[in-house]
């Protein structure tokens, strides 16, 4: 039977156990990520567990825990064995494969599957962002010629010569945020930070604009490509002293892309009703759902 004995922290040491399973079974949600496990380990901190050749990894933030649905071929009695330790740790079951979910209803329509509306990831089509053809993208076009009506700029690779640059662009980009008042942003950015630190340790690639005039970082973004298909983006910065800065950022990031994958996947919003209006106004072509089961929801006994 499975127990906590099983689980170990999610490590540096130990990632290439976790990236074979990503690798043999693709991944589209930025919880099944290396990059968003490690750089978000300080407040939410995984373990995984190797059981039944499938890969089980848990996550804790403010004191609930979590249990993601086995990665692996789907095996219906490891489900059924998953859902019992979940009920009897008081573990709510994470969902981020609409097959997944599907194969829950058709398998215990007993059990109720809410939707996680704040973590569903917004999805877009590389040639879109990257083009910004027709009236839907107006009003972005309209802003990026105002931009580049006052500014001159060049895109730059992340790379070891510049990175001190992107950080301490991050660093302001924080304390114009007035960063520590924001729970969720200080934790963002505490990420970000990690992730520019091991650059050379994890699966990144990123540019950053550089403003001709003033020879100084504007914005940033970073990205990993996470599966054939997507690139997933884990960061994007620009100062506010820069109106449209964040046009620009998503506009040659989406060129950077072109040609290599379909799909852009630039995360969740968390909730928060800014970002999502921002998010929605690049219209997204699909979301990756996110669900859950909540401990008291999974019956004792399961037929």
């Amino acid at each position: 039977m499975l127990t906590r004995a099983d689980f170990s922290p999610i490590t540096f040491e130990n990632r290439d156990r976790i990236e074979e399973y990503f690798a043999r079974c693709p991944q589209y949600h930025s919880e099944s990520s290396i990059v968003t496990i490690l750089s978000w380990a300080h407040c939410a901190p995984c373990s995984f567990a190797e059981y039944k050749n499938h890969l089980i990894i848990t996550c804790t933030m403010d004191g609930e825990t979590g249990i993601h649905t086995p990665i692996g071929i789907y095996d219906p009695e490891l489900f059924k064995e998953l859902l019992s330790f979940a009920r009897k740790e008081n573990f709510s079951v994470e969902i981020f494969e609409e097959e997944t979910r599907n194969r829950i209803k058709e398998t215990y329509p007993q059990i109720p599957i809410t939707e996680n509306r704040n973590y569903f990831e917004y999805c877009y089509s590389t040639e879109s962002l990257a083009n910004l053809k027709g009236k839907k993208y107006l009003n972005i076009r309209g802003q990026i010629n105002t931009f580049n009506a006052r500014w001159k700029y060049r895109v730059e690779k992340i790379s070891a010569e510049n990175i001190r640059e992107v950080t301490e662009l991050v660093s302001e980009w924080a304390r114009e945020k007035q960063h520590t008042k924001n729970t969720i942003l200080n934790e963002e950015i505490t990420a970000a930070q990690f992730s520019l630190e091991h650059w050379d340790k994890l699966p990144l690639e990123g540019i950053a604009i550089r403003i001709e005039e003033d020879n100084r970082l504007a914005g940033m973004a970073v990205w990993e490509i996470q599966n054939k298909d997507a690139a997933l983006i884990h960061f994007e910065k620009g100062l506010l002293q820069y109106p449209g800065i964040y046009k620009i950022i998503n506009k040659e990031t989406a060129r950077k892309l072109l040609g290599k994958v379909r799909w852009i996947n630039r995360e969740s919003d968390m909730g928060e009703p800014g970002l999502r209006e921002a998010k929605l106004r690049y219209h997204p072509e699909y979301f990756v759902k996110a669900y859950y089961i909540p401990a008291e929801d999974i019956p004792e006994t399961l037929s």
